[in-house]
Formats: C-alpha cells, sequence, structure tokens
C-alpha cells in the first residue's frame, strides 16, 4: 500500500509541477503580447474626433428611432 501511496504522491507532484509550469508559461505569452496598458494607444481623448459623451449622446438617439 505505501509503493501506491508514494506514486499516486509522485504522480500528484508532477501533475502540480505541470500545471505550474504551464500557468507561468501563460503568463509570461500573455505579459509579452498585451503589452503596458498603460500607453497611450492610438486613439485617446486628445486624438479622438468626437468625445465620449457626444458618442453616447448619438447612441442613444440612434437607439430612439
Amino acid at each position: 500500500m505505501s509503493k501506491d501511496n508514494n506514486v499516486q504522491q509522485e504522480q500528484n507532484q508532477n501533475i502540480q509541477e505541470t500545471a505550474e509550469f504551464q500557468n507561468q508559461a501563460m503568463r509570461d505569452f500573455v505579459e509579452e503580447k498585451a503589452g503596458d496598458n498603460r500607453s497611450r494607444g492610438p486613439v485617446d481623448d486628445s486624438t479622438s474626433r468626437l468625445s465620449d459623451d457626444q458618442n453616447r449622446l448619438i447612441s442613444q438617439h440612434n437607439l430612439r428611432k
């Protein structure tokens, strides 16, 4: 029985290590591809043609039609 327990514990440890490795690899990939969310993108309040308030008013008007 103890041999079976040791094998089971080793399998559980291997599964846990594999899951941790996959999680870290996924985090690294997402961080690399997502970039810095604090950097300004190509469109922001200073470069947009309409303000957010104006866009909201237009959307509400179009929904009423």
